[in-house]
C-alpha cells in the first residue's frame, strides 16, 4: 500500500478536527456570533490553505516581514479593544455568555492566538513539513482573520448599535493595512512557486 497519500491527509485532517473542536468550545465561552466571525476565517483559511500551503510550502523570504508587522499592529488594535471593554459592547448587539470577559480577551484572544501566530513566524523556517504546513494555515488564517474579515466586522458594528464607535474602531485600520499587504505577498509568492514549478516540468520533459 502506497502511505504517501495517507501521510499527506494527516495534517489537513488533523487542522479539520482542530478546527472544529475549537469553534465549538469557542462558541460556548465567547458567543456563536464571536465564533462566526473567528470561525468563519478559520473555515475560509482551512480551504485557501488546501489550495496554497498545503501543496507548496509559504516563503518566509517574501511573507515574514509584512507577517509580523501584522500581528504587532494586531496587538496594538486589541489593546483599544480591551482598554474599551470590547465584550461588554459586543454584548449590546449579540447575546455573548458572561464567560466572554475581558480577562478572557485577554487571555484568550491576545494571548493565545497572537502566541500562535508568533509561533507559526518560527514554523514557517522549519525544515519540517508538518511545521511548516501548519504554521502555513496558521498564517493564513491570521491574514484572513484578524487582517480582512476583523476590518469588515468593525465597520459594520457601528451601525448596528447605532453609534459612531465601537471598540477598536479607531486602530482597526493598522491590522487592515498590513493584512492586505501579506495577503498580496502570499499570493505572489504562490504564483512564483507554481511558475516555478511548472518551468521545472517543462524541462523535465
Amino acid at each position: 500500500m502506497d502511505r504517501k497519500p495517507i501521510g499527506r491527509a494527516v495534517v489537513p485532517v488533523a487542522l479539520a478536527l482542530i478546527i472544529a473542536v475549537v469553534i465549538v468550545l469557542g462558541a460556548r465561552r465567547l458567543g456563536v456570533a464571536t465564533m462566526v466571525i473567528i470561525g468563519g476565517s478559520a473555515v475560509i483559511a482551512y480551504f485557501v490553505w488546501l489550495a496554497t500551503a498545503w501543496r507548496r510550502p509559504v516563503d518566509p523570504s517574501r511573507v515574514l516581514s509584512p507577517y509580523l508587522v501584522l500581528i504587532a499592529m494586531e496587538l496594538i488594535h486589541m489593546g483599544e479593544e480591551q482598554v474599551s471593554d470590547f465584550p461588554s459592547s459586543l454584548r449590546q448587539i449579540f447575546d455573548i455568555p458572561p464567560t466572554f470577559d475581558l480577562l478572557t480577551h485577554a487571555l484568550v484572544l491576545m494571548g493565545g492566538v497572537n502566541a500562535l501566530a508568533i509561533l507559526a513566524a518560527v514554523g514557517l523556517r522549519s525544515r519540517h513539513r508538518v511545521a511548516q504546513q501548519f504554521s502555513g494555515y496558521m498564517v493564513w488564517f491570521y491574514v484572513i482573520g484578524p487582517g480582512v474579515v476583523n476590518a469588515v466586522a468593525h465597520v459594520t458594528f457601528p451601525f448596528l448599535v447605532g453609534r459612531l464607535y465601537f471598540s477598536g474602531l479607531v486602530t482597526v485600520i493598522l491590522p487592515t493595512v498590513a493584512g492586505v499587504v501579506t495577503l498580496v505577498r502570499l499570493i505572489q509568492g504562490d504564483i512564483a512557486v507554481r511558475q516555478n514549478e511548472a518551468k521545472f516540468r517543462g524541462q523535465v520533459t
